[in-house]
C-alpha cells in the first residue's frame, strides 16, 4: 500500500500496484491515473518525501513526481546532490556567528570546495533534467547543512556563460535573503553574505514574476548586483523591496521601466518617488512597511509642487505603516485625487500627539481619495504600542474638540471601516443616523478609542439597535456606548448576522440586564470584547471592565453549551 498525504486533506491510501514492477499494467478501474493532468494535480499536494516516493513507484509517475519534488527549493542542497561526487573537497566551516550553532547543538555547515576543475559535462544532468522544473526558490537559500563555496559558484557562473537564470530558467518567484536574516540569523558571517551577491543573477531568469529581497547597507556588493539585475528586461509582477535606505529604493525603482509590475511592497521611499510610481501602468497594490517622518519633512510649497495631478491609473490597494499619523498625512498629501483606490490601510506606531493630528489625517483622506471607489478604510494609531497610559480623570482640564468622523460620510460604498485613535472620537446620535443612512452595506464597523478617555459615551443601547436596523449586513461592530440604562427588556432584533461586538470602555451598571439584552437581540454573538485598562488603578474604567467581564463569562458559557449540544447531535446522528 502507498500513502498519499494531500496537504490538510485526509490521507489517501492507494492500492498495492504502486509497488508493482514499473512496466506492470495498471488496473482498469484506476486508469484515470494515467491522465497526466490528474497525476500532476495529485502530485501538487505532496510534500517532498511523498513526491520522491511517488516518482520511484512507476514510470508513469516519474515526471509528475519530479516536477513536484523540484517545484520549490529552500537551499542549495539539491543542486549539490546532482553534481559528481569526485568534484568535492568538503570542509566543516566555522563562521562568525558560531555561537548560534553551539546554543542549538547544531553542527557547522559543510562547505563544498572544488577538488578539480568544473567542466560543462558535470552540470549537464542538473541543467537538462532538474533545473527546468524549478518554479520557486524561497526562504533562506543557504541556511542548510551543505553550502557551496564561493569558488564553486564562480565556476558555475563560468560554465553557464553567466547567463541570467541559468540555474533555474523557468523560475517564477525568488526570495533572496529574507528580512533581518543577515544580522540576526546568518551563520555564515558578513563576508560570505556579501561575496555571494554577484551570483544572484544565476537564479533570475526572464520568466521571473515575483522577487523578494532585503537590501542590507552592510553588503555593498548587494546594491551593485541588484541595480544591474533591475536593468535587465523583466516581466516582474510582484516586487518586495526591503531597504531601510530610501535613496537606494528610489535608485533601484528608477533602474527599470517595470511595465508589468502589479504589486510593490517597499520599506520606505522618498516624496520624489511618488511621481515615478504614479506612472507605472499596471501597479494595483502598493504597500509601504516603514514610512519615516524624516523622509517627508518638506515645506508646504514643495509639497504642492511635487503633488502629481494624476496617475496610479490601476492602483486599487494602498497600505501604509508609518512612524506617526502625521507621516501618513504627509504621504497622502502627495497622492493624486484622480485615483481608483478601493482599499486604504494606514497604521501608525506612535500615539497621536493630539486630536488635531488625527483630524488632519481624516480630512486629508477625505480630500485625496475617490469617494466613488473606496470600499475598505482603516486608520489607526498606537499599532504595536502596548504601553497604554494610565487613566486618571482630570478635575480641571482645557476643552479640546474631539475627533469627528463626519468627513468620511462622503465614502458611500464602504463595507469595511476601522477607525481607532488614542483620543476621544465623538459619536453622537446624529452620527448614528448618518451611518445607517450612508453605510447601508457595511459589514465591519469599528470606531473607538484604544485607551480610556474622559467623556462618557454620547450614545446608548437604543442607538445601537437603531444602527443595526439600518445596517443589516453588520458582522463585526465596535462602538463605545452607554449601557447604564439597559433593562434587559429591549428588543429591536434579533440581529442574527452580528457575531463580534467590541464595547470599548463603555459604561455599564447591571451585567445581568445587559446579558439579557444581548441574548434577546444578538443570538449568534460569538465574541465580546471590552476596552483596554490603564495601569493598575482603581477608577471608573476598572469597575466597568469588571462588570463587562461578567457579561463575557455569560457569553462564553452560552457558547460552550451550544458547542456541546452540537457535538451531541453529531454523535447521536453517527450512532443511528
Amino acid at each position: 500500500m502507498f500513502l498519499l498525504r494531500l496537504g490538510t486533506y485526509k490521507s489517501i491510501v492507494l492500492p498495492g500496484f504502486f509497488s508493482s514492477p514499473p512496466n506492470a499494467k495498471m488496473p482498469g478501474h484506476l486508469g484515470h491515473l494515467q491522465i497526466p493532468e490528474v497525476l500532476r494535480l495529485i502530485s501538487g499536494y505532496l510534500d517532498r518525501r511523498s513526491a520522491l516516493a511517488m516518482s520511484l513507484t512507476r514510470r508513469a509517475f516519474l515526471e509528475p513526481g519530479l516536477d513536484s519534488l523540484w517545484h520549490t527549493l529552500d537551499s542549495f542542497e539539491p543542486l549539490l546532490a546532482c553534481l559528481p561526487t569526485d568534484l568535492w573537497r568538503i570542509e566543516e566551516k566555522k563562521f562568525g556567528n558560531q555561537h548560534r550553532y553551539d546554543y542549538q547543538h547544531r553542527t557547522p555547515p559543510s562547505v563544498y570546495y572544488l577538488n578539480r576543475a568544473l567542466v560543462p559535462s558535470d552540470v549537464d544532468r542538473y541543467l537538462t533534467q532538474y533545473a527546468p522544473r524549478i518554479r520557486h526558490i524561497k526562504g533562506v537559500i543557504y541556511d542548510a547543512k551543505r553550502i557551496p563555496s564561493l569558488e564553486l559558484l564562480q565556476a558555475l557562473q563560468e560554465v553557464t556563460g553567466s547567463q541570467p537564470g541559468a540555474l533555474a530558467p523557468h523560475i517564477r518567484s525568488f526570495e533572496w535573503i529574507p528580512r533581518n536574516f543577515v544580522e540576526t540569523l546568518n551563520p555564515f558571517g558578513l563576508e560570505y553574505s556579501n561575496n555571494i551577491q554577484p551570483f544572484m543573477p544565476l537564479f533570475v531568469g526572464a520568466n521571473l514574476t515575483k522577487l523578494a529581497f532585503n537590501m542590507e547597507p552592510c553588503l555593498p556588493l548587494q546594491a551593485l548586483t541588484l541595480l544591474s539585475t533591475a536593468k535587465q528586461p523583466n516581466f516582474l509582477e510582484n516586487l518586495d523591496l526591503g531597504s531601510d535606505t530610501a535613496k537606494f529604493a528610489d535608485d533601484y525603482l528608477r533602474a527599470s521601466t517595470w511595465n508589468h509590475l502589479k504589486c510593490l511592497q517597499i520599506t520606505t521611499l522618498l516624496p520624489s518617488t511618488i511621481l515615478y510610481l504614479a506612472n507605472l501602468p499596471q501597479l494595483s497594490m502598493l504597500s509601504i512597511n516603514s514610512l519615516k517622518a524624516k523622509d517627508w519633512g518638506i515645506s508646504a510649497t514643495e509639497r504642492r509642487s511635487c503633488r502629481p495631478i494624476e496617475g496610479f491609473s490601476c492602483l486599487t490597494e494602498l497600505c501604509i505603516d508609518a512612524d506617526t499619523v502625521s507621516t501618513i498625512t504627509g504621504f497622502l498629501q502627495h497622492f493624486p485625487t484622480l485615483n481608483k483606490l478601493e482599499t486604504l490601510e494606514a497604521f501608525a506606531r506612535a500615539r497621536c500627539s493630539s486630536e488635531g493630528e488625527a483630524q488632519a489625517a481624516i480630512d486629508t483622506i477625505t480630500e485625496r481619495l475617490n469617494s466613488d471607489s473606496l470600499m475598505d478604510l482603516r486608520i489607526c494609531d498606537s499599532i504595536g504600542n502596548r504601553d497604554v497610559p494610565d487613566y486618571a480623570p482630570q478635575e480641571d482640564s482645557e476643552y479640546r474638540p474631539p475627533i469627528k468622523i463626519a468627513p468620511f460620510y462622503i465614502f458611500k460604498r464602504l463595507k469595511f471601516i476601522n477607525v481607532v485613535f488614542s483620543h476621544w472620537i465623538s459619536i453622537t446620535p446624529d452620527d448614528i443616523a448618518q451611518i445607517r443612512t450612508v453605510w447601508t452595506e457595511v459589514e465591519f464597523l469599528e470606531i473607538h478609542e484604544n485607551c480610556p478617555v474622559d467623556p462618557s459615551p454620547l450614545i446608548d443601547h437604543t442607538h445601537l439597535l437603531y444602527l443595526l436596523s439600518g445596517c443589516p449586513s453588520l458582522v463585526t461592530l465596535a462602538l463605545r456606548f452607554d449601557a447604564t440604562r439597559v433593562s434587559g427588556e429591549e428588543t429591536g432584533g434579533p440581529y442574527f448576522k452580528l457575531t463580534e461586538l467590541n464595547v470599548g470602555c463603555s459604561t455599564i451598571s447591571s451585567p445581568a440586564s445587559v446579558w439579557k439584552f444581548i441574548e434577546a437581540n444578538f443570538p449568534h454573538l460569538e465574541r465580546l470584547e471590552a476596552g483596554s485598562l490603564g495601569k493598575d488603578s482603581e477608577h471608573l474604567h476598572n469597575m466597568n471592565m469588571a462588570r463587562w467581564k461578567k457579561v463575557q463569562d455569560a457569553l462564553d458559557d452560552r457558547w460552550d453549551a451550544t458547542w456541546r449540544r452540537r457535538r451531541l447531535l453529531v454523535e447521536g446522528h453517527q450512532y443511528k
